[in-house]
């Protein structure tokens, strides 16, 4: 009877630290939100490269919407590459899964010229695979055209224990993911589907590559994409990740310098990529 007391009382004490946990949270995700914002209203005076490219199109078909499968990991990679390049106005970005590898390295290279340029990036990443490149993000949340957010992030970035203890008093709400791929350039192209972004979705994988597929969407559609992506950033689940670090931990020209580094050291790994992206057959 008295091991059944202490029981009892272990899991009163467990539930009500995890009634608080959530509860905390729910305060500090709600001081944390950032600023709202929407997509960029698409005029019908082309003002940007992919404006140029695709309203004539759009003009000539306002009620319909244009679709295309990517099916080619190669292609999948040069059109996100290309849209890139040729946007002028934004990039809304949204990935259960951004690796940290040679073609996640290549991607990042390209929304930080596409923010150079004076392209307001919003990039929204999931928490769960995002963890332990807190400083690298930062960093490129520095950027003044670049803003991060995490979806349901944990508190306790640092720290296995601390961590677990997190994990552990918040179990079911923390197992809300969020799997959503979208890639929305200048609100002219869309491209969502099963793709990440990394190497085992690229076909640059020495050890096994997935078999993915990606829809490539112009017209009305890509404002309703928009529209969700909009939802999601806006959120009270989507916290900036400025919001979880009380000191700026990580510094943009360093993080640029080794991102120029292991792109070069990637050599001849690197090649077929870019140089799709630069023949732009695929769009």
């Amino acid at each position: 009877m008295q091991v059944l007391l202490v029981l009892l009382a272990a899991l009163a004490g467990f539930v009500a630290a995890s009634l608080f946990a959530v509860y905390a949270y729910g305060r500090f995700a709600k001081r944390a939100q950032g600023i709202p914002s929407q997509a960029f209203p698409v005029a019908d005076d082309a003002e940007t490269a992919l404006d140029h490219l695709i309203a004539p199109l759009t003009t000539a078909h306002r009620e319909e919407s244009g679709l295309a499968l990517l099916a080619d990991n190669v292609d999948a990679f040069a059109v996100r590459a290309l849209t890139a390049r040729r946007a002028g106005r934004s990039l809304d970005l949204q990935s259960y899964m951004w690796r940290n590898d040679l073609t996640g390295r290549l991607m990042v290279n390209e929304i930080v010229q596409a923010a150079d340029r004076g392209v307001r990036v919003r990039l929204l990443l999931d928490d769960l695979n995002a963890r332990g490149h807190d400083r690298f993000l930062l960093a490129l949340d520095r950027h003044p055209n670049i803003e991060i957010r995490l979806f349901n992030p944990g508190v306790v970035r640092e720290g296995p224990i601390k961590r677990a203890i997190e994990l552990m008093l918040r179990a079911f709400a923390i197992n809300r993911r969020m799997h959503n791929k979208a890639w929305i350039a200048d609100g002219r192209v869309a491209i969502v589907g099963g793709r990440n972004v990394g190497d085992a979705y690229f076909d640059a994988d020495q050890a096994a590559n997935f078999r993915d597929l990606d829809v490539l969407m112009l017209g009305p559609v890509v404002q309703q994409t928009e529209t969700v992506f909009d939802r999601f950033w806006n959120s009270r689940a989507a916290i900036p990740i400025r919001k979880l670090w009380r000191v700026r931990v990580a510094r943009l020209p360093r993080t640029r310098r080794r991102l120029a580094a292991a792109i070069a050291r990637a050599g001849a790994a690197a090649r077929p990529y870019l140089q799709r992206a630069a023949e732009g057959r695929t769009l």
